[in-house]
């Protein structure tokens, strides 16, 4: 086997290391909540070596933030494809089949239900950086779904802060 080889069939197994141990972190994260879990509980779930999580992400913060993007991203990777492709579908039927479109990825990932009510119990960093990295645009898309949506008549007489919680309420039933 020569250099080359070696080196991508190491790169591939580190890759494959660092899912297993995204994974199992998001599994417990959403479970038990950023303080309840332990970087230890979390390898022995992906059954990997322990010290990993500081190999591949330096620390257990840099581990949970890695983790919330590659959740949040799925969400966000569902979402934003949908968006485009309602451009030119009619006001009302925009707003429905964008609305399912949000129901359906919250269904398939409901650990973002489960993670958004255990942070948004308290003040903390990990609060801050998703509505930072998420929240903020999520909303702003909102904004601009119900100003289209009341400007052409196809959602009720409610505050875009209405229309919004309702939205996201949606996703409540799947956590």
């Amino acid at each position: 086997m020569n250099t080359a080889t070696i080196a991508s069939a190491l790169s591939r197994k580190s890759e494959i290391t660092r899912q297993k141990l995204i994974d199992a972190g998001i599994r417990l994260f959403s479970g038990n909540g950023y303080e309840a879990t332990s970087t230890r509980q979390v390898q022995t779930a992906a059954g990997v070596q322990r010290n990993l999580i500081t190999y591949h992400f330096g620390s257990k913060e840099a581990f949970w933030k890695a983790c919330a993007a590659e959740l949040f991203g799925k969400i966000v990777g569902t979402i934003t494809p949908a968006i485009t492709r309602a451009r030119d579908i009619e006001p009302g039927e925009r707003i429905r089949f964008l609305v399912r479109q949000f129901v359906r990825a919250s269904a398939a990932h409901p650990e973002i239900a489960r993670i958004m009510f255990d942070e948004g119990r308290s003040d903390s960093w990990r609060l801050r950086w998703i509505i930072d990295n998420y929240v903020r645009g999520f909303y702003q898309t909102v904004a601009e779904l119900h100003e289209q949506g009341s400007r052409e008549g196809a959602i009720p007489d409610v505050s875009v802060t209405q229309f919004y919680y309702a939205l996201v309420g949606s996703a409540a039933v799947f956590a």
